[in-house]
């Protein structure tokens, strides 16, 4: 009876043994997959603008995004996030508190103090900075590529081939001129990143190249003497297109300017969108 308690006991200890190595071989394989998760999980990220955060979800990657400043209304799942400030005074108080791995910085708009603080709180931040087409698709790759450290461009490279497609065939010359505000005339100066657009499929602004400003304010008599092919208004809203064909009656009495509305929509914010809808407004070449 001894005999067969003993060989009972050490078969239950073999047995327990046995249990507790794959316990353990379990535990190391999970630990390993944890760790290999961290190594491979997708930044968390607060962007500052409206611009930046349809830019994030063009790229794919809008599921990262914590936080946003207001106004970021596009795409429509961008409207339910949490937002952490204006565009041009982000709260930093409410960046402490989402924790983000990266701030995607809008460097037109947002004050160089709010990056100094992140600084100074060892916040990673980079500095997005869109102000003609090619610097769009430039930004576009620093995101992908320095923040969600993607080295796979080809969706960015793909829509740079569609834009060169529409680019071709929007091409034809004209002048204009772009009005952001009617009142005081606000004009859209050649700085910025939609008068490129135009400029890239063919057009000339009037406004000279020594206005630094990107958004200057001229005088009626400058309107007068300047005379556009096409006057393009920034607007939403066809009653906004009304005023404008009226003021430009009486700029020129030639009455050969065209009005083109550009819907704030879809022109307003420095993406891809503007890109795709331009041949809405223009047409192919005639």
């Amino acid at each position: 009876m001894h005999l067969v308690s003993l060989k009972a006991s050490c078969q239950y200890r073999r047995v327990n043994f046995l249990e507790f190595l794959k316990s353990k071989l379990k535990i190391l394989g999970l630990l390993e997959i944890a760790i290999c998760s961290s190594a491979f999980a997708l930044p968390k990220v607060i962007t500052t603008s409206p611009a930046i955060t349809e830019l994030v979800f063009q790229l794919g990657y809008g599921n990262q995004i914590l936080a946003v400043s207001h106004f970021s209304d596009y795409p429509e799942q961008a409207k339910s996030l949490p937002r952490i400030g204006s565009l041009f005074l982000p709260s930093i108080e409410k960046v402490l508190i989402f924790s983000p791995d990266w701030v995607l910085i809008d460097h037109q708009s947002t004050p160089l103090s709010f990056s100094e603080k992140l600084t100074t709180l060892n916040i990673k931040h980079v500095q997005i900075s869109v102000f003609s087409v090619s610097s769009l698709f430039e930004q576009a790759r620093k995101i992908l590529t320095e923040v969600f450290q993607q080295t796979e461009t080809t969706a960015i490279e793909n829509r740079l081939r569609n834009y060169q497609t529409i680019q071709k065939q929007l091409l034809r010359k004209f002048t204009f001129i772009a009005l952001a505000w009617p009142s005081p005339t606000t004009l859209i100066g050649r700085r910025t990143f939609l008068s490129d657009l135009l400029t890239q499929v063919g057009g000339e602004n009037l406004l000279k190249d020594s206005v630094l400003t990107p958004y200057p304010q001229v005088a009626t008599d400058w309107l007068i003497k300047n005379e556009p092919d096409i006057l393009f208004v920034l607007g939403d809203s066809k009653e906004q297109l009304s005023q404008t064909e009226k003021l430009a009656s009486k700029w020129w009495k030639t009455k050969k300017t065209k009005v083109i509305l550009l819907h704030s929509d879809l022109f307003a914010r420095t993406t891809f969108t503007p890109l795709e809808h331009l041949i809405e407004i223009l047409g192919p070449q005639p």
